[in-house]
């Protein structure tokens, strides 16, 4: 993606790399020292340093001078689990960055909030799950789905919300169920509002699948978004109101 919107990917071989490791900050260092499997302390590492690379390139500064921090939850109030953003240097971009395995995925955006998620395709118990993070609608669309195609769909759904609520700041305290997310449209324009925040309006969308992964895209609703993504996209028409 080019203009207000960036998008990378990434895969790690499972090997630590001291070049990696250069640019993390202390934090990073101590978070890449607590895994006991080195293969997913390898991911990580990867995936953190890779990101600084990209985001180092686009702000114009080497990739460890970066500093990130979070915002407060918009759910609890706590940091923890807040959205991140960049601390330094003062910028306008916002960023995103979900990980699975050995595969990353970072969205950036400028002076929009943006949020991705990404899932490997797995077997899961629908008739559990899907009760507890689907809204009605998605659950029929899931029932009438291939039953080969069911895991694919409800990843499709889940990585889309989870992208959402990313890009919104409210995390893990969202109720899934009513972030509603369209599966039956190319690109959906979601009706999402968080405390403290007068953002109402998401645009998500899903993301060219690789291997057995599933991948989403959440960006805040503007008219530049949109135009952005109809571009890329498909056109117009491909972006609906929720229904």
């Amino acid at each position: 993606m080019t203009g207000t919107l960036t998008l990378w990917s990434g895969r790690s071989d499972g090997q630590s790399c001291a070049v990696d490791l250069d640019v993390l900050s202390a934090e990073e260092q101590r978070r890449f020292s607590a895994f006991h499997d080195p293969v997913r302390a390898a991911h990580f590492a990867a995936a953190h340093a890779q990101v600084r690379r990209h985001l180092g390139r686009l702000l114009g500064m080497e990739p460890w001078e970066i500093r990130f921090a979070r915002h407060p939850c918009a759910g609890c109030g706590r940091v923890r689990h807040g959205r991140p953003y960049i601390q330094y240097p003062e910028t306008t971009w916002e960023f995103s960055l979900s990980r699975c395995g050995p595969r990353w995925l970072c969205a950036a955006a400028n002076g929009i909030r943006v949020g991705v998620d990404l899932e490997r395709v797995r077997a899961t118990d629908h008739g559990t799950l899907a009760a507890g993070v689907l809204s009605e609608h998605e659950r029929e669309h899931l029932r009438g789905a291939a039953r080969e195609s069911r895991n694919t769909e409800f990843m499709r759904c889940w990585t889309r919300k989870e992208a959402v609520v990313k890009a919104s700041g409210i995390g893990v305290e969202a109720d899934l169920r009513t972030v509603g997310v369209q599966p039956w449209s190319r690109i959906a324009k979601v009706n999402h509002r968080v405390p403290g925040h007068d953002i109402g309006a998401w645009l998500v969308l899903d993301l060219p699948p690789v291997e057995d992964y599933c991948s989403a895209f959440a960006v805040q609703s503007t008219p530049q978004s949109i135009q952005e993504l109809s571009l890329l996209f498909g056109g117009e028409e491909s972006v609906h109101p929720t229904g």
